[in-house]
């Protein structure tokens, strides 16, 4: 195993501490302009607070899109936004992307099983967490968040994480600069349920983006939230009750099964980059456990907690 040297791990803490504070002052910044939008919004039309309106409504997160972004552009150097849409080293093809989707559809699965499993936890407890579940897995009902989930949020998404963080990152280990992207972009979506499904669809984007560039890794996110998320809430809708759960269930659970047998097919294809990519000594503690970092993922985590209630 490699060791990192005391000079490069002086290189780690810095590279990691502003890549903290450039996206937990774009995840702050982010919220409080889209509270700020809402409250203009609701100034102007107050029937905006009956029922859903105001949660449907994607307008809101169009200005935060657009400040989130000018501090991710602000914070990077005009050679690292080179790097945030260069190419990868491999070509896509349509037997990969379908190979990728796999791997998104078992990361919905285990979702699945996950976001189940807590929620009757809660319940023995007297508290439930379908709320959260609930806001992860609604379909757009407006055109303003039809937009915003499908087009707008993946490509913000992926020049946050995979473009300034994984790229910051990079330079210091391909391997952890996937894994902590993956990490922040679960723990800033704030939703006890989606969060851990949020961190596996990142590391499968984070390997999209390395390898095939950051214009496949937005491609396969909006792809993720517009078919697999938007497609199957409306096809829900329209078939209804049990025949479409039979649907949706076959086509999760198919999808699973076929991205397990993808990992295992291809565990050498995997073994392979990862032997090229493997992490090295102290990595992990330097960038997971600084003061920063425990600092960052003790308040998200709080802020999920908060979301629990009584049933």
């Amino acid at each position: 195993m490699q060791f990192i040297g005391s000079d490069e791990q002086q290189t780690y803490r810095r590279l990691v501490r502003k890549v903290l504070l450039v996206t937990s002052a774009y995840a702050l910044v982010f919220q409080v302009v889209a509270v700020l939008a809402s409250m203009v919004m609701i100034i102007r039309d107050d029937s905006l607070m009956a029922g859903d309106r105001l949660e449907q409504s994607g307008l809101p997160y169009f200005f935060a899109v657009a400040v989130g972004l000018f501090i991710i552009y602000s914070a990077s150097s005009p050679r690292l936004r080179q790097t945030f849409f260069k190419a990868g080293p491999a070509s896509m093809n349509w037997l990969v992307f379908s190979l990728v989707v796999s791997l998104l559809l078992l990361a919905q699965l285990i979702f699945t099983g996950y976001s189940n499993g807590l929620e009757s936890l809660l319940n023995h407890w007297g508290l439930t967490a379908m709320e959260e579940l609930k806001s992860a897995s609604n379909s757009s009902q407006t055109w303003s968040m039809f937009v915003y989930g499908n087009i707008l949020a993946p490509v913000t998404e992926e020049i946050v994480f995979r473009g300034y963080v994984l790229r910051t990152l990079r330079p210091a280990g391909t391997s952890v600069a996937i894994l902590f992207s993956a990490f922040l972009f679960g723990l800033y979506h704030l939703n006890i349920m989606q969060s851990p499904f949020a961190f596996l669809m990142g590391l499968v984007l984070g390997f999209v983006a390395v390898n095939y560039g950051i214009t496949w890794s937005i491609l396969v996110h909006a792809f993720n939230n517009l078919v697999l998320g938007d497609g199957l809430g409306k096809l829900a809708d329209i078939v209804g009750g049990h025949t479409a759960d039979v649907i949706s269930t076959v086509i999760i659970v198919g999808g699973g099964l076929a991205g397990l047998w993808v990992l295992w097919v291809k565990r050498n294809v995997f073994e392979e980059w990862y032997s090229e990519h493997r992490f090295r000594k102290h990595e992990l503690k330097l960038v997971f456990l600084n003061w920063l970092s425990i600092l960052i993922t003790v308040i998200s985590l709080a802020a999920m907690l908060i979301s629990i209630t009584r049933k």
